[in-house]
């Protein structure tokens, strides 16, 4: 993918993964749109510093509206609680659910429009690395053991 001319939106960059991949999206000629919670949190140079929290409605539509001109998302944004699901708070739960399932979704649905106007095809990305996750990010989905014969 060229990224000379591409405009990047990344969710959670003020640290880690989201912060490396802003890095290198900078380091390969694109605009980026480096977002978080807390703005004054992001230290690189060469971004554009964005208040955005994927929970908060307002906040992902005020963020589309800023960076309309975006051609690239990459939902790096997330957290990880350790709430196991069965036995753990059902707050804890839906707040991982929120943040990790629903801001992603939300942040995609408010960027698709903005990208579609865009000459470039729109490209999102879903970026999540937990510990105790048990299935490899790429390789087949499992599938459904056969039922025994008659």
């Amino acid at each position: 993918m060229e990224l000379k001319n591409a405009v990047a939106v990344v969710t959670g960059a003020n640290r880690g993964l989201g912060r490396h991949l802003a890095a290198q999206l900078v380091e390969r000629g694109a605009k980026v749109y480096a977002t978080a919670r807390r703005p004054e949190t992001v230290d690189l140079p060469g971004v554009v510093p964005l208040q955005l929290d994927v929970t908060d409605e307002e906040s992902v539509r005020a963020a589309a509206r800023t960076a309309s001109d975006a051609t690239l998302l990459v939902n790096n944004a997330g957290i990880l609680t350790d709430t196991p699901l069965v036995a753990g708070g059902l707050d804890a739960v839906r707040l991982e659910m929120e943040t990790n399932f629903f801001g992603p979704l939300a942040v995609t649905r408010a960027f698709a429009p903005s990208s579609r106007a865009t000459a470039a095809a729109p490209c999102s990305t879903s970026c999540r690395s937990c510990p105790g996750c048990t299935r490899p990010a790429s390789g087949p989905t499992p599938r459904r053991r056969p039922r025994p014969g008659p």
